[in-house]
């Protein structure tokens, strides 16, 4: 028999600030549910929108939109600072405790090769990210919202502007006169992270 809790639905909106949305998740149910009711809200809205349709979290790098598929994203959370690691690779900022858990934080600005520039701790965030098996943070300069993309309006990268080899970016995204970059986690995040 199910509890009154297992039964229960998590609706998500077709769009929205990804922090506000995870944020009242979180402070309904308690913390330490809040990644449980994370990953409701992922597998509800998974299961509801359209195979034609890509559920994503948008966020800015040097005032550029990118985005990643809202199953990776395991939490949002404010910028806090960080440890540094000896000897890690530059991309990789240190490491955090979340809640007993050691975790890694990279900036995807050095590791894809773009400007580096000084996080603001206003509206700076770290996306706390599952691929591969492993659980790490990517720190960012804000979280823009949720949305839902259609398929028909990404189309694969130009060969021109990304190297065959790198790999980052999965493809481009036209929304309301917005370009969305949607990034290939598992590239970006890739294997240097498991040293830190």
């Amino acid at each position: 028999m199910q509890t009154p809790d297992q039964t229960k639905k998590i609706m998500l909106p077709s769009s929205g600030l990804a922090e506000d949305i995870l944020a009242s998740v979180a402070g309904a149910q308690g913390l330490a549910e809040a990644q449980v009711a994370a990953t409701k809200v992922t597998r509800t809205t998974r299961e509801e929108a359209s195979v034609d349709e890509l559920h994503l979290v948008s966020f800015l790098l040097n005032s550029e939109e990118y985005a990643l598929d809202i199953s990776l994203v395991q939490e949002i959370i404010k910028l806090s600072g960080w440890t540094r690691v000896p000897n890690a690779p530059r991309h990789v900022k240190g490491v955090i405790n979340l809640r007993g858990r050691i975790i890694p934080v990279v900036d995807p600005k050095l590791k894809m090769g773009l400007h580096e520039s000084p996080l603001d701790g206003r509206n700076a965030r770290i996306i706390i990210v599952e691929t591969g098996g492993r659980v790490i943070g990517m720190a960012v300069d804000s979280v823009n919202q949720v949305l839902r993309l259609p398929m028909d309006v990404v189309e694969p990268p130009p060969d021109t502007v990304t190297g065959v080899d790198d790999g980052y970016i999965k493809g481009v995204g036209k929304l309301s006169g917005r370009i969305i970059i949607l990034l290939n986690a598992d590239k970006v995040l890739g294997k240097d992270e498991k040293a830190a």
